[in-house]
């Protein structure tokens, strides 16, 4: 006798937990995908912070020297460079007025960039469909995912604010910076959100989001060249944090709009998904293009092709730094001369105060070496975007090497590098001549060719990050140039002991034109460079390739 098979019942969920949308583990995934670089970015920006705060009160101890700081502050070059000073005799306000744009271009530039990958990149490389299979819609999915990275923004603004409260510049101004801040990276992350509704690839949001970057910057130095222009504030985010004001007389106004632009335009970008597919664009490019056969000979050639936009890029913004600095000569000159005493103040931060403007050139120039040394790690980072996306794997299957492909990318690298540095001494000499200053052609590129050495030293470092840990390529790279160039500025100031000060690149660079240049530190630093270059040539090519 048989017996009868159970019957098995059908087990059913509530229905609530049925259609409950995936919010959580999106949101969870989202964290996991930027945790690792906003811990990087925190601490680099409290780090910076606290050192802010203690090299003004060592440069400017008592009244009498703050008060020359902000005569010299409100001059109209000096403007286009920090902003409109306000409560700079305060430890806060400078600060603020000092580091804020700095800060401010950190986090926009992290956001812009996060946002893209999360929001384009998940796209391109297929892992948004996995997403999308749970019971999460899209538009949910990018709301979601803006609300993770408007979380890191704040996270960023905090980093900021708990040390300058800490550090006892005041507990309120101290929270509405940080809440500036905030909204600037979530404004630039909402922008990058956006443009990733409308382009189709990664590469070009992360351009488009850069371009308006740059755009908005240029339009807030236009905006604090003159008082008669101070209406263009309103209109670029930079020029709301120079509006916010937070430790004299706050512009809540400023702040409002600060905060409201990231949730309109993250409103918009959730809305505009819902009008596409996934994977697609509200702006597709045309099927058919006119074929471009250009710069395809070669893998070096090709790295060149799609990154010299990006190259254009930084080559615009240096040589618009190194203009203004130029113009600035002719001012310092004149202020120095009305306050022989400020000398002193010279001295503390690096200057020659016995040609001041030579003092003035050759720090310059090491300040554009540094923005030279992180274009070069980002170059290289290009090198680890490319394998990370999987195209290294279809050009290592033909007739190519690994040792190829990357010296290829290490020689645009050195090469872009010079090119950065030729451009940005012709602007800072023609910044100079406007001005009337007597500095020649040949000061300008002696100093700004000075801290080339750095530069290649900075390139080894991320080739052997590369080889060794590919994810910290920029990261760990960006990091190293970074503490070093601060261990030079804040360490003779503070009376840091030798062996720290030794052990930043930047502290071996002479004053050049002020002081003649160091041979043997630049041989030193660029043996270094080719051993570490080298090394990183060895590791990976003993190293699988990896993904994202």
């Amino acid at each position: 006798m048989t017996r009868a098979a159970p019957v098995q019942r059908a087990v059913t969920r509530p229905r609530a937990e049925r259609h409950r949308p995936a919010d959580a583990p999106a949101a969870r995934l989202t964290l996991r995908l930027v945790r690792r670089g906003l811990g990087w970015l925190a601490a680099a920006v409290a780090f910076y912070v606290v050192v802010e705060v203690l090299t003004y009160e060592q440069t400017y101890p008592d009244r009498a020297s703050r008060q020359r700081l902000a005569a010299l502050s409100d001059d109209p070059a000096m403007r286009m460079l920090q902003g409109v000073p306000h409560a700079v005799d305060t430890t806060g306000g400078f600060v603020v007025w000092d580091a804020g744009w700095v800060l401010a271009a950190v986090v926009g530039i992290w956001a812009l960039l996060v946002a893209g990958r999360l929001l384009r990149g998940e796209e391109e490389s297929g892992r948004a469909e996995l997403v999308l299979a749970a019971p999460i819609r899209p538009a949910r999915a990018a709301a979601v995912q803006l609300g993770v990275l408007a979380g890191a923004a704040v996270v960023a603004g905090a980093a900021a604010a708990v040390p300058l409260a800490v550090l006892g510049t005041g507990v309120a101004g101290s929270l509405l910076f940080g809440l500036g801040l905030a909204g600037f990276a979530a404004t630039f992350a909402a922008v990058a959100a956006v443009a990733a509704q409308l382009f189709p690839a990664r590469r070009r949001v992360t351009g488009v989001s850069a371009a308006a970057f740059g755009a908005l910057f240029l339009l807030r130095m236009a905006a604090n060249s003159a008082d008669s222009r101070g209406g263009l504030r309103w209109l670029t985010p930079f020029g709301w944090l120079d509006e916010l004001h937070p430790y004299r007389d706050p512009n809540w106004a400023a702040l409002a709009v600060t905060l409201t632009a990231p949730v309109v335009l993250g409103g918009v970008a959730v809305a505009l998904r819902t009008r596409r597919d996934t994977g697609g664009a509200l702006l597709s490019e045309p099927d058919h293009a006119r074929t471009r056969l250009g710069l395809l000979g070669s893998p070096a050639a090709f790295a060149w092709r799609s990154t010299r936009g990006m190259l254009a890029g930084w080559l615009l913004g240096i040589a618009a730094y190194a203009f203004v600095a130029g113009a600035l000569i002719a001012t310092v000159l004149d202020f120095v001369a009305d306050d022989p005493n400020y000398q002193r103040v010279l001295e503390r931060i690096g200057w020659d105060a016995a040609d001041v403007a030579d003092g003035f050139v050759g720090a310059m120039g090491v300040l554009i070496g540094l923005l030279i040394a992180l274009y070069a790690c980002w170059r290289i980072g290009a090198a680890r975007a490319e394998e990370a996306a999987g195209r290294l794997d279809h050009v290592l299957v033909r007739p190519v090497t690994r040792r190829r492909w990357l010296g290829g990318h290490v020689l645009l690298a050195l090469a872009s590098s010079l090119l950065l540095a030729l451009a940005a001494s012709a602007a800072m000499w023609a910044g100079a001549a406007a001005t009337g200053a007597d500095v020649g052609l040949t000061d300008t590129l002696a100093a700004v060719l000075n801290p080339l050495p750095v530069v290649a030293l900075a390139t080894g470092l991320a080739v052997l990050l590369f080889g060794a840990r590919p994810r910290l390529t920029v990261p760990g790279s960006v990091a190293a140039v970074v503490a070093g160039y601060l261990i030079e500025t804040i360490g003779p100031a503070l009376g840091w002991p030798d062996a720290v000060l030794d052990a930043s690149p930047f502290h071996h660079l002479a004053q050049v034109p002020a002081e003649p240049f160091q041979p043997l530190a630049a041989a030193v630093m660029t043996a270094l460079a080719v051993v570490l270059a080298g090394a990183g040539h060895l590791l990976f090519e003993r190293r699988d390739l990896t993904g994202e």
